[in-house]
């Protein structure tokens, strides 16, 4: 087999693979609920914020994610360099626990992003969350893109690019 035939398979693949990616972001798509920018989330240490707030000057990130979910634990340590970065970041931990489980959980990995707790799925329900992790990124207070699953560091400094430039 030549490289050049090679090369048309690997791009195939890779092109299969980003269409069947956009089409299951797309399909799992969660629904910013009418009242987001106004309802007032509340973190493990009871200090309230608006997700509006958090994207006024640049993008950010909203993450729904579990102590329990498999594929969290390899996108965590990507939301949690971002939110070092300077990235604004809020996290919602789904069906993890009481509020002090949660920062246990926190602590022990050394996240330090802010996170919400929501141990009856209230909030992603209300966001229709099927799926963790998704990973929402708004600016100007309008959704951009949301994606599921497993994502990379890489990935999602492309999107958060995106959505500042275009």
């Amino acid at each position: 087999m030549n490289l050049k035939k090679i090369g048309k398979n690997l791009l195939s693949l890779f092109l299969t693979f980003v269409i069947v990616s956009l089409i299951l972001d797309w399909y799992r798509k969660p629904e910013v609920p009418l009242d987001a920018a106004t309802t007032a989330l509340y973190d493990l240490q009871q200090q309230p914020f608006f997700l509006a707030q958090l994207s006024q000057d640049r993008p950010a990130i909203l993450y729904f994610w579990g102590t329990w979910c498999s594929y969290c634990r390899y996108t965590s340590p990507a939301i949690d360099r971002l939110a070092k970065e300077g990235v604004p970041v809020a996290t919602v931990a789904l069906r993890s626990g009481d509020a002090e489980l949660v920062q246990a959980y926190l602590d022990k990995h050394q996240y330090q992003f802010t996170s919400v707790n929501d141990p009856k799925g209230h909030i992603a329900a209300q966001w229709q969350v099927a799926v963790t992790p998704t990973i929402i990124i708004f600016d100007q207070g309008k959704m951009e893109y949301a994606t599921t699953g497993l994502s990379s560091y890489w990935g999602l400094k492309v999107r958060l690019w995106l959505a500042q430039w275009f």
